[in-house]
């Protein structure tokens, strides 16, 4: 099978590529002028695009059986607001007439949970309403109705997946920013009481769903949760952080309003000129909600399961980060940290 993958070079892009690669697919991988395809296993075929150059969307998806599709404008906190819809959804849209236009059979679209957004009644399932609450789960919201309605119009199959939080070696963004912070004692506080749930899957199990969403034939056309069996409250997860870098959690629980207050007016200085994620009054509320996810459909149609639970995915990926030199390990309290485990 001939396959294009966009986002090649992005976090999940490079471990997609290389499973790809070792099943037998013939790849190629969208790249722009300044990717660094060092990341990428030698042997697939590179083509230079753009998700706005229309022309090089058409000439990568040429002779193609199936496009994997992550290119996207990723910042719940975004400069420019008006870019990440274009790239999100407008170059969206152009890939998709691309591919109808030369016959591609199937599209495999990675979404987000973040399209439910917070959960009243958990644990929220595919058929739950969609209530996203950034500017980036809103845009994935529209591109999955229109991928179906591609479908719909032009019978051209499509999976939609729609992943938790992802960690990894090389995330840079929530999960891998909330474990620094950690390590740095930058988190001194927890706002509310700590019990709402959080979602976060290792990257390995999102590559398999995204292989498996290629394959499949009960699960076409239909839409799919990739999360843990079981989430992890905010003091759950703080803890776990904490054990593996061997560094001190937050005990300390401030009202949830409180915190915001605080987190908003130490953003004006931490957050200034950066695209994080932790300085923000709304990265504040989201810990007082639950992002608590289902994933049985997933299990029964498209025959994926968690290969590790949420505490063995973020363990497995700060000793990645550790590994990797992006995070280093509090000396003075790894060793209890490894007696305790």
């Amino acid at each position: 099978m001939k396959v294009l993958v966009t986002g090649a070079t992005g976090f999940i892009g490079p471990v997609l590529a290389a499973h790809l690669v070792s099943e037998g697919y013939e790849l190629t991988a969208l790249v722009r002028k300044t990717s660094d395809t060092s990341v990428l296993p030698d042997d697939i075929k590179l083509v230079k695009g753009d998700m706005l150059d229309e022309s090089s969307l058409e000439n990568a998806v040429r002779g193609k059986d199936a496009v994997i599709h992550l290119a996207a404008n990723f910042d719940f906190y975004p400069k420019d607001v008006k870019l990440l819809y274009r790239v999100n959804v407008g170059g969206t849209r152009s890939l998709l007439n691309a591919c109808i236009g030369a016959g591609v059979k199937r599209f495999v679209y990675c979404s987000t949970t973040e399209v439910i957004g917070p959960v009243s009644d958990p644990p929220a399932n595919e058929e739950t309403e969609l209530r996203p609450q950034y500017h980036y789960s809103r845009s994935k919201m529209i591109v999955e109705a229109l991928v179906r309605d591609a479908t719909k119009h032009t019978g051209i199959e499509h999976v939609i997946v729609r992943p938790t939080g992802i960690v990894g070696a090389e995330d840079t963004y929530v999960g891998f920013q909330t474990m620094k912070a950690i390590n740095d004692g930058a988190i001194p506080v927890i706002p509310g009481d700590g019990l709402k749930h959080v979602s976060f899957i290792h990257v390995d199990d999102l590559v398999r769903g995204l292989i498996l969403a290629l394959m499949t034939k009960s699960g076409v056309n239909g839409t799919f949760i990739l999360c843990p069996d079981r989430p992890l409250n905010y003091i759950e997860t703080f803890w776990v952080i904490a054990d593996q870098l061997g560094a001190k959690p937050p005990k300390l629980r401030i009202p949830g309003l409180a915190a915001k207050i605080s987190i908003g007016l130490l953003g004006l200085v931490k957050g200034r000129g950066k695209s994080g994620f932790l300085w923000h009054y709304k990265s504040v509320q989201a810990m007082l909600e639950d992002r608590w996810y289902s994933n049985e459909k997933a299990k029964k149609l498209l025959g994926w399961f968690p290969r590790m639970s949420m505490e063995e995915a973020v363990r497995k990926a700060i000793d990645s980060q550790v590994a990797a030199g992006h995070l280093v390990k509090n000396k003075k309290t790894s060793l209890l940290s490894l007696l305790r485990r």
